[in-house]
């Protein structure tokens, strides 16, 4: 399958289902390259590497499969203890910086945010060995300040991104490493609806107990027609903003609690062999996910890659 659009070629693979783009959009943004802080950002390079390319439908993940994925870990009373508990997730876009949502910040959560752990795939286990594989183990690491956008609202629901910033920073390995930013003019081109994207997270597995899984979990969702969502959301007394893209609404398939803030991604070829690009912000999704054809709704990324820059330091 072929899709042309302002001379961009964008091949889907049905096996692998990386986008490879080829034509003058893959250079870097000017006004990305150009920032000052786009240094801090230059390793991405290295960024988005995987050996595990599947499709999958709320399956298991492979031990290694997305290594930028991040639990946050946040402190919560429980039963008159305070406990840790996990309510979102995050990438990692470098070594001291994880990219997750608004609404999983500790003010807006109203809890502690103590830490984050990388390097996790089975929950009770560590390290996590899989076929004689073993990865190292997880590395928790205190959040040092948060920054997330000054124009989120809760109500409105729009902007909803946030960057953490790593105490000590992070040691990158085969099952920790960041993934790529969609720094490239492509990515202010590609027409998404209609593409299948992965979701990941150990969010809510079981729609009717409330039940998270102690493993990583993917899904493949498919991209809806903004326009369509934007009168779903509608009817609803919600907006949908062109910074906001939905995905999924299928029944049983879908994020949901606990993946808020985690990516939304898919394997892109920009003149060089398939890396994952974030595409998506887990942002919000209807009352009851999975139980509805209502899609999900996730922060655009490419629309905040400035403020991301604007907001990082040394």
């Amino acid at each position: 399958m072929v899709i042309t659009n302002v001379h961009v070629y964008i091949v889907i693979f049905t096996s692998v289902v990386p986008y490879v783009t080829t034509a003058n959009h893959n250079a870097i943004r000017r006004d990305v390259i150009s920032h000052p802080n786009w240094k801090l950002l230059e390793r991405n390079v290295d960024c988005g590497k995987t050996d595990n390319y599947r499709i999958v439908g709320g399956d298991n993940a492979r031990l290694g499969q997305y290594p930028w994925i991040a639990r946050l870990i946040y402190k919560r009373k429980i039963d008159n203890k305070m406990r840790n508990v996990s309510e979102c997730g995050g990438t990692i876009i470098s070594e001291k910086y994880i990219l997750t949502a608004a609404h999983c910040g500790p003010r807006r959560m109203g809890i502690p945010l103590i830490s984050v752990r990388l390097g996790e795939h089975r929950i009770y286990t560590n390290p996590d060995c899989d076929r004689r594989v073993c990865a190292p183990p997880v590395q928790d690491i205190q959040v040092e300040e948060h920054k997330c956008h000054e124009n989120y609202d809760r109500f409105v629901r729009q902007n909803d991104i946030c960057l953490l910033r790593m105490a000590s920073p992070i040691r990158f390995n085969d099952f920790v490493s960041p993934i790529c930013l969609p720094v490239y003019e492509i990515f202010q081109r590609i027409a998404y609806e209609g593409k299948t994207l992965e979701v990941a997270g150990w969010g809510i597995r079981d729609i009717f107990l409330k039940r998270g899984s102690s493993i990583l979990q993917t899904i493949m969702v498919k991209i809806s027609n903004h326009r369509q969502c934007v009168e779903m959301y509608k009817n609803k007394g919600m907006m949908i903003s062109s910074n906001q893209i939905c995905a999924g609404g299928i029944i049983g398939k879908d994020s949901c609690n606990g993946d808020s803030g985690g990516p939304l991604m898919a394997p892109i070829s920009v003149e060089s062999p398939p890396k994952y690009f974030i595409i998506g912000v887990v942002s919000f999704g209807p009352t009851y996910c999975a139980d509805t054809d209502m899609p999900g709704v996730y922060t655009m990324v490419s629309d905040y890659v400035l403020w991301i820059l604007n907001n990082i330091r040394e």
